[in-house]
């Protein structure tokens, strides 16, 4: 019989990514009993737990909404979660297990941002579960790119050993699973930001590297490529410059 985490996985888990739910239950199953049994504020870090699959499911999206009008979380993600600027990452529809991951990162300094990090060092596990249910019943921008995707997202480069952008980022970018986030709709700044990042090694949050390891394949133009298929319309003051 599932215990409530197992039945939490195993949900997600076909609902984003049938043929995966094997695989994923197995990760969670594996760990030590020890990073289990709590997920308290005490934590030094992100780790993949029952404990902490639990504290995700349960966020409250109203609670959230009350906390990210009273951080003002709007000054820079827009009201409705998407960004006014191209520079700045729209989070309305993004995978809640993700972005309770990057936010804990934050609080614990694993991702650096000086802005983000004061936002957060004061809230609690369950606060930013809050939030990142909120996040997640907001409509993202639809993207604007071209009809047919590249071929490093429908194909990838098994020269490269580079698995289909799709694979695990979903055939419409919605993201899947718990750690994949949705990319469709994304600032395009933004991506391309974030994927140099990732290409240079400034930034080390992903697990296992495997974003690192991608990017360090890729070309400037293989890079914009990508962006300008998932992205949203760039905004008229972005697009004049």
């Amino acid at each position: 019989m599932q215990n409530k985490a197992e039945k939490i996985t195993d949900h997600r888990a076909r609902r984003r990514w049938p043929g995966a739910v094997p695989a994923l239950l197995a990760v969670v199953l594996a760990l030590p009993a020890g990073a289990a049994e709590t997920a308290d504020d005490d934590v030094d870090g992100f780790a993949w737990s029952r404990a902490m699959l639990d504290v995700i499911e349960a966020g409250d999206a109203e609670r959230g909404a009350e906390l990210a009008e009273k951080a003002k979380c709007s000054k820079c993600h827009g009201e409705a979660g998407i960004a006014e600027d191209d520079e700045t990452p729209s989070i309305a529809g993004q995978v809640p297990a993700y972005q309770f991951k990057q936010l804990l990162d934050y609080k614990t300094q694993v991702r650096d941002s000086r802005d983000m990090y004061k936002k957060v060092r004061r809230l609690s596990l369950e606060d930013l579960a809050d939030l990142a249910a909120h996040f997640a019943t907001l409509a993202p921008e639809p993207p604007a790119g071209p009809a047919e995707p590249p071929l490093l997202v429908a194909q990838g480069d098994k020269d490269r050993l580079l698995l289909a952008c799709q694979v695990c980022h979903g055939e419409r970018g919605e993201g899947m699973g718990f750690q994949v986030p949705a990319l469709a709709g994304q600032k395009i700044d933004h991506f391309v930001e974030t994927m140099t990042a990732f290409r240079d090694g400034d930034r080390e949050n992903d697990e296992y590297g495997r974003m690192r390891f991608i990017a360090a394949q890729l070309s400037e133009d293989e890079i914009a490529a990508i962006a300008a298929y998932y992205a949203a319309e760039r905004t008229p003051e972005d697009a004049e410059d």
